[in-house]
């Protein structure tokens, strides 16, 4: 483990905006089978690090697959509900947090559940190698709010990750699309996290699988936290050859009351060591705030700042980990 992945955990939570609180509760309720563990509204203290006004009023659901803590999801909606962070013709020319990806115990079964309630996928779900011992269907679905949710089965290979004890899991990663993979996978490697997969994808079905439209080929790497196959880890992707620039972040869009992934949170137990680091990689729109009530969390200090592709982080501060 590196000098500050010791000091990081895994992803613990996801923040999505969407358009009605009680609408993304009962979604993720029965199209995801995950309950709800708290309510409420949230603080105007965290108005400078969530980058909204003050003068808003924005509730917010914790929703979460079982009571263990982790992979959790934070649903945030304003009265006045906002715009898609993500457009369609954004997919090829954008970059940051884009998706969160969910194991599942019958694919079919849980697409239909998502269409029944109000969300969206595509026909059926595509099947692919992972590598020699790893089999999926996969299937690239979204939320009422348009967020996208990557939710996929084993074919082969699910031993090797053990039972499923829920339908659906705990987010397994958050989906950040990327500008350029080496500069963003070194800032997530100086966080501890590791090469689970490095990989070219490239096969029938993948445009469709993705909503593009025409023919892509995709650089995805999937990073694990020291090592471990756990839930939380993080995963990007880059399109290859598409001709068309240097991806912009839709950072300006990822804020609340608007409807998408927004930022995704670990805990630390230093995050002056930390930022530090992460600095030198990338890192800014640095805001800290040594006290305030965070939902899902209880009253923590809390800094708050941007990755390589805009993305926005929580680092949550703790005595300590529970790993």
């Amino acid at each position: 483990m590196n000098e500050i992945g010791a000091l990081l955990s895994e992803v613990r939570m996801a923040t999505l905006g969407v358009s009605q609180i009680d609408r993304g509760v009962d979604f993720y309720r029965q199209a995801l089978d995950y309950r709800c563990l708290e309510r409420g509204v949230v603080d105007p203290a965290l108005a400078p690090l969530w980058q909204f006004e003050a003068t808003d009023e924005l509730e917010y659901a914790i929703v979460a697959a079982d009571e263990s803590g982790l992979g959790r999801i934070r649903l945030v909606a304003g009265k006045v509900p906002g715009q898609a962070i993500w457009r369609k013709a954004d997919r090829l020319t954008a970059s940051g947090a884009y998706a969160l990806n969910f194991r599942c115990q019958d694919i079919h079964r849980q697409l239909e559940r998502i269409r029944s309630h109000g969300g969206q996928t595509g026909e059926q779900p595509h099947f692919w190698e992972v590598n020699d011992q790893v089999h999926v269907y996969d299937s690239m679905s979204a939320d009422p709010d348009g967020t996208q949710l990557d939710l996929f089965s084993y074919a082969r290979g699910g031993e090797l990750r053990g039972p499923l004890s829920t339908p659906v899991s705990v987010i397994q990663t958050v989906a950040l699309a990327v500008a350029d993979v080496a500069t963003s996978r070194r800032f997530y490697e100086a966080m501890g996290f590791q090469e689970l997969f490095d990989r070219v994808l490239d096969f029938d079905g993948l445009a469709e699988m993705l909503g593009i439209d025409q023919p892509v080929r995709i650089h995805n790497v999937n990073l694990m936290k020291d090592g471990q196959v756990v839930p939380g880890r993080v995963e990007m992707f880059a399109y290859l050859d598409t001709g068309m620039g240097r991806p912009e972040p839709v950072t300006d869009r990822a804020v609340p009351p608007n409807n998408g992934l927004l930022s995704f949170s670990l805990l630390t137990t230093d995050a002056n060591t930390v930022v530090e680091t992460l600095q030198a990689l990338g890192a800014h729109g640095i805001h800290r705030l040594d006290s305030v009530p965070l939902p899902g969390f209880g009253i923590v200090p809390l800094t708050v700042l941007l990755g390589p592709d805009g993305e926005r982080l929580e680092l949550i501060e703790v005595e300590e980990i529970a790993r």
